[in-house]
This record gives C-alpha cells, sequence and structure tokens, in this order.
C-alpha cells in the first residue's frame, strides 16, 4: 500500500479555501500512487479557537454522509474524493455531535466505498481547553482492503500520542491493534522526527503515518512542521518534507516484512 502525508497551513476559519488546499494536495497525492492519504489535525479551520461559541459555526457532522450531503461541507467533499479517486483520506476537523450538542477536535476517515469512522481527541492542549470537549473512548480502528489485502488502518490526533489518559484508561493501542496509525497533529517546535512517534511506533509494532501543519496562527506557533512515515523498527521516511511549506511525503508498505527487508 502506498501513503501519503501531507503537511499544510490552513488558514485560520478560511474554511471554504482550506477546503480547496485539501483538495489540490489530495488530487496531488493520488496522481502519484497514494491510497491512503492523511492530512493535519484541524486542517479545515485552523486550530486557535477562544470558545465554542467561537468555533461551532465551522463545525460538520459526519452522519450528514447519511443523508443529503451539502457539498461545502468537508466531510461531504473528502468523502466525494475518496469515491471518485478511489482512495482513503483521514482528516482532522471541529465535529458537532447532534446528539449532546457538543463539539471536538475530531478526525475522520472515509473510504472509497464511504464507509467512515470519526475519532474524538482525547488528551487536551491550548485551545482545546477553550471550545471542545473530551473523546469517551479509545480511537476506532478501520479494517479494509487495499489492493485485496486488508489493513486495519488506526487513528489517532496530536497529544493522543501518549498512548493513554492516566491510570485508569492507560492504554489505547496495543501490539497487533493496527497495521497503520493515521495521526493528525498540530506538533509545534520541536525535534523531528519527535520521539514520541518513534517509541509509539516500536511500542505498538505499528506504522505511525505523521501528518503535521506548519506556521503561526493567532496565540499559536506551530513551527516549520514536519512529516513523515515511522515504521516499527525506527525507519523513518521523509523524503520531500519542505520546511515552512506545503509538501507530501510517500511510504510503500508492505505487511509482514521488517524495516530491513524493504
Amino acid at each position: 500500500m502506498k501513503v501519503a502525508t501531507i503537511q499544510t497551513a490552513p488558514v485560520f476559519k478560511d474554511k471554504p479555501g482550506n477546503i480547496q488546499r485539501m483538495v489540490g494536495l489530495v488530487k496531488d497525492a493520488a496522481s502519484n500512487g497514494a491510497q491512503l492519504i492523511v492530512l493535519p489535525e484541524l486542517c479545515t479551520t485552523g486550530y486557535s479557537f477562544m470558545s465554542a461559541e467561537d468555533a461551532r459555526p465551522f463545525a460538520e457532522c459526519p452522519s450528514w454522509l447519511d443523508d443529503e450531503c451539502n457539498p461545502e461541507t468537508a466531510v461531504c467533499v473528502m468523502a466525494e474524493g475518496a469515491r471518485k479517486l478511489g482512495v482513503h483520506i483521514v482528516f482532522g476537523f471541529v465535529e458537532l455531535d447532534p446528539g449532546n450538542d457538543k463539539l471536538y477536535n475530531s478526525q475522520l476517515y472515509v473510504g472509497p466505498d464511504g464507509h467512515y469512522e470519526t475519532c474524538r481527541k482525547i488528551n487536551q492542549w491550548g485551545n482545546d481547553f477553550l471550545w471542545c470537549s473530551e473523546g469517551q473512548s479509545n480511537p476506532p480502528v478501520v479494517r479494509t482492503t487495499v489492493d485485496g489485502e486488508e489493513w486495519k488502518v488506526g487513528l489517532l490526533i496530536c497529544r493522543d500520542i501518549r498512548d493513554k489518559k492516566d491510570s485508569e484508561w492507560k492504554s489505547f493501542y496495543e501490539p497487533g491493534d493496527a497495521d497503520v496509525v493515521c495521526f493528525s497533529a498540530n506538533w509545534g517546535d520541536g525535534g523531528f522526527p519527535a520521539t514520541s512517534w518513534m517509541e509509539f511506533a516500536k511500542d505498538n509494532n505499528t506504522t505511525l503515518i505523521v501528518s503535521n501543519r506548519y506556521g503561526k496562527e493567532t496565540c499559536n506557533d506551530f513551527g516549520e512542521g514536519g512529516v513523515c512515515v515511522v515504521e516499527p523498527g525506527g525507519k523513518v521516511h521523509c523524503q520531500g518534507v519542505v520546511w515552512n511549506q506545503d509538501c507530501i511525503v510517500y511510504a510503500d508498505l508492505t505487511k509482514g516484512k521488517s524495516d530491513g527487508d524493504r
């Protein structure tokens, strides 16, 4: 399976412009053969909301995909892109739960057959505390087929790379749970690749696809970016990274082989 991880800088609250940028990057990745494409945390809107009221106008509900879709929403645009391009897409967005009217910092997986799953961020950071609620369940693992082979695709958002919440809820993933984990982040400055990325891939015997943003946004500085694909044995794919610019990194993954066999 060929995977692509995208680095981009959403413009805060410019949802139409951000969706347009996402579409272009997804098309570029698909045209280069990518079958699983991962975009950053909150790439539809940016990150720095100051209250739930501030974020609510930008929220979307994945269940809209079960009804007549609004073509101006990211969930519908990405679902249509997945169908037309025959790819699997993962991206971050502001989620509205119509059942409790709460907002979440969420991640959506959507496949070419229309199947979708949502992941809600559990470990909050920064502006998360001002506008969104904590997720209340382990990240989902999607079972899907690519070129006739089944893959277990996990989801994960930024600070949830800790792989735990607390002593009572101490493990989101275990070895064997997922073949790959799609990690959407707004990581900020620091070493590249981050130690926590390397440890997660090793500890859970999984390949971690790191999608990240760059640039400054109101009260937040997200640094120069940095995207990569980390294999369980420590091999890091990062050819194509360009600091402070939109870029795409690719990796060809094969199940059942160690890093050294590739």
